[in-house]
């Protein structure tokens, strides 16, 4: 029985070539690599979208914080530190009153420490002058 398959194959009726194995070999590992490519895009996208989400809750804490407080806030520039989840951000908070209106501007912008140029989240919100 070895022999006919041996035969088989030396006449070159049935089976794979070593050139075809390496040929296809080759096309799956430039697969792999391109699938390995997306996988870490795909990472690192899941990565920013959360310090985004993060940095928008901060936003949102500095905006209530200021919009629920009794006394009216005093226009001016304010900033600090919060930490979600064990992740650090730097809030700036800047009030200023609103053009020909009996509102102020309150703006919060949350960025990370490492860069303050780069913006994670940006809110607007008005309060009444009392």
């Amino acid at each position: 029985m070895n022999r006919r398959w041996y035969k088989t194959l030396q006449n070159g009726q049935e089976g794979f070539s070593l050139i075809e194995l390496l040929v296809a070999v080759a096309i799956l590992s430039i697969a792999a690599v391109a699938l390995l490519e997306s996988q870490t895009q795909a990472i690192n996208v899941a990565g920013n979208l959360e310090k985004r989400s993060l940095a928008s809750i901060v936003a949102e804490n500095r905006l209530t914080l200021a919009l629920g407080h009794v006394e009216q806030p005093v226009p001016g520039a304010r900033s600090g530190s919060e930490q979600q989840m064990g992740v650090d951000f730097l809030w700036t908070e800047t009030v200023r009153p609103a053009p020909g209106n009996d509102l102020m501007v309150i703006e919060v912008v949350v960025t990370p420490p490492s860069n303050r140029t780069q913006e994670l989240a940006r809110l607007v919100g008005f309060r009444k002058v009392l």
